[in-house]
């Protein structure tokens, strides 16, 4: 696998195969997880925290499913009927509002799992960065590792990790409650904040998932945004793949490696203009 490292990392930009690409690593990064025993022992963790945060996350929404699409829909016009005719067109008027009802439904609920998947993703951060190290050696037989050596570099390379999620996180969760604000008070701003969300949660995902291995390279933000234009098309079929897992309460649990393992030869595969290792 090393071999086809070096020959696929030109950026496919604004291309059907780039997308194709993208949205295949998820499926090959499960492929390599299920081959692999060594990378079954570090995905136990995130698992679990996984499990038990996502778990919590729909419990909270199945208790407060009325309240949760009530407010979502609490902008929506109430359309009455005065005369029998006038079902001719309210009728269809009501069933859009009831499918937009529970499209904003549904896109808070993906969100609330996102949110909880990317908060169990900061307290498992060490054992995913053990993963992606692990999956980088097998794909390209080396590793990229910046810290000390000894207790002293093994507790710098935690806390680095933890920061760099957590980093990710709120910046996703502030992006996310902006938008949904926005969307609430402007009127008429219902209609594409649903899909604002969406487009920035394709975005994200790969961007967090790919965090570990380009974290290891100390590839700064402006760095990061470079990389992800220059391999757009290849990051937002990845996106894709990740958020159509993440709408899928339990099996973005059980993707979760393959997730990680999926990003981490999303950067392998289109690595970045520059590295801390090459700058040094």
């Amino acid at each position: 696998m090393g071999g086809q490292s070096k020959t696929a990392d030109a950026p496919i930009v604004g291309s059907r195969s780039g997308v194709a690409v993208g949205f295949s690593l998820l499926f090959e990064g499960l492929a390599l997880v299920r081959r692999r025993r060594d990378l079954w022992r570090l995905s136990v963790v995130p698992l679990a925290c996984s499990l038990a945060l996502v778990t919590f996350a729909l419990g909270l929404f199945y208790g407060y499913a009325g309240e949760v699409h009530g407010f979502m829909t609490a902008w929506m016009p109430g359309l009455e009927v005065e005369a029998w005719y006038q079902w001719i067109w309210i009728g269809p008027a009501r069933l859009l509002l009831t499918l937009l009802g529970w499209l904003l439904f549904l896109v808070a609920v993906a969100a609330s799992v996102v949110a909880a998947g990317l908060v169990a993703n900061v307290i498992a951060a060490p054992f995913l960065d053990a993963l992606s190290q692990r999956v980088e050696q097998i794909e390209s037989g080396t590793l990229v590792a910046l810290g000390e050596g000894g207790l002293r570099g093994l507790v710098g390379d935690v806390g680095r990790t933890i920061v760099g999620e957590l980093q990710r996180v709120t910046f996703f969760l502030f992006a996310w409650g902006v938008i949904f604000a926005l969307g609430v008070v402007i009127p008429g701003a219902q209609l594409v904040a649903p899909w604002a969300l969406i487009a920035l949660t394709v975005v994200f995902l790969p961007l967090d998932y790919s965090g570990f291995v380009l974290d290891r390279r100390r590839l700064p933000f402006r760095a990061r945004r470079a990389w992800l234009r220059a391999n757009l098309a290849t990051v937002l079929g990845f996106g894709t793949a990740a958020l159509l897992v993440c709408m899928v309460p339990g099996l973005n649990l059980v993707l979760l490696p393959a997730l990680v393992t999926g990003g981490t030869l999303l950067v392998l595969r289109h690595p970045p203009a520059r590295s801390a290792s090459e700058a040094q």
